[in-house]
């Protein structure tokens, strides 16, 4: 495969994506129209080609007390087929990149890492290891492709490439969960997770396997309405659910506090890269955090334009879109906390204009994962 492509490079070509450069990636933006597509999840079901995602995994008898002392969540708590999410930190607390950790057996995880920081996150992570002799960390990106698929109709979606002897234990999967399964004698990871707000799933599975799932997966829209999603609507749709993007939203001058993921955050469960810094934050408390706003004036606000109350610049715009579902436009900013709270009226320079918007509760629209 080559470097930058994915296994469904070709696929996205035939069906005329509009692509774009992304972390390295020949990804799509969209198919035809981000509103459509954005539409399409929140009323149906969509599938993303995902594999710039990172799969690294860990392995051996240390695995949990790495990964409890590497990671901001609990893992103790996790046991196999179970999942979380949760963050690597900096000493100082900043945020090296947030994640996703499943629990595959007793002592196997696969930890799911933004595309921009495989690399990164994979040095941090050995160097950190040295702690913890026994532990085995292989960065398998290279050898995975990921299918996300979303919306009301993602389980019957995904439901037309499920050997039939495994329909049961999928259709039985709860938030969160992982669970291997095999398609066409090869293993596969399947979870319960998405980036949408919607019910969805994400597929793990080998490049060889990608176009063929991919095309049988569209081939079921006559029934289930599901069709091919680029980035544009990935991005509108995390952005109503309150999701983060790295990045954007939180990086390393961010801490899981000021990002509003405290309750991904277990301070009391024991040592962890970055928790003495957070004691001291939480104890000292938090100067700014994140705030979902709504605009109420004529204007998109996008990453890095500056938020207002009179002449004070409280902070800048994180993440700003139109908001296909609510409609208007709206985002999260990262602002001084303290003085500030939802129902406050707010200013955002657009354009060398300011434009008025609303700090509103977090999130713009209200997630149904679990349904």
């Amino acid at each position: 495969m080559e470097t930058g492509k994915t296994a469904l490079y070709g696929q996205h070509l035939a069906a005329k994506a509009k692509m774009i450069s992304f972390a390295g990636w020949h990804l799509p933006a969209f198919y035809g129209s981000v509103l459509e597509e954005h539409r399409a999840v929140r009323e149906r079901a969509g599938i993303f080609d995902v594999s710039h995602m990172g799969e690294i995994f860990f392995s051996g008898s240390p695995a949990q007390e790495f990964l409890q002392y590497l990671t901001i969540n609990d893992v103790s708590r996790l046991s196999p087929g179970q999942g979380h999410y949760s963050a690597l930190c900096n000493q100082e607390g900043g945020v090296i990149d947030d994640l996703i950790l499943y629990q595959l057996e007793a002592e196997r995880y696969l930890m799911c890492v933004n595309a921009s920081n495989i690399s990164s996150d994979y040095a941090w992570i050995v160097k950190q290891a040295q702690r913890f002799p026994g532990v085995v960390v292989d960065n398998a990106s290279h050898q995975w492709s990921q299918l996300a698929i979303q919306g009301p109709t993602s389980l019957s979606a995904l439901l037309s490439i499920v050997p039939s002897d495994r329909q049961a234990p999928v259709q039985d999967l709860e938030y969160t969960q992982i669970m291997p399964l095999m398609i066409k004698d090869r293993l596969c990871y399947l979870a319960r997770t998405g980036y949408t707000g919607e019910k969805g799933y994400e597929l793990y599975l080998p490049h060889e396997l990608a176009s063929w799932a991919w095309e049988e997966i569209v081939a079921s829209s006559p029934l289930t309405g599901i069709r091919p999603i680029g980035l544009g609507a990935r991005d509108t749709l995390r952005l109503e659910a309150g999701y983060l993007l790295y990045g954007n939203d939180l990086n390393e001058s961010t801490s899981p506090l000021e990002a509003g993921i405290g309750w991904a955050t277990k301070l009391a469960a024991g040592a962890f890269i970055g928790r003495e810094a957070l004691l001291r934050q939480k104890a000292e408390g938090v100067e700014r955090r994140i705030f979902c706003f709504r605009m109420e004036e004529q204007g998109i606000p996008r990453h890095d334009m500056e938020v207002y109350r009179g002449d004070e610049v409280l902070g800048t715009v994180t993440s700003g879109s139109v908001l296909p579902t609510l409609g208007g436009a709206g985002g999260m900013a990262l602002l001084k906390a303290g003085t500030i709270a939802v129902g406050d009226s707010i200013a955002i320079k657009i354009r060398h204009e300011m434009k008025q918007a609303r700090l509103v509760a977090r999130p713009l629209y209200m997630a149904r994962v679990k349904d």
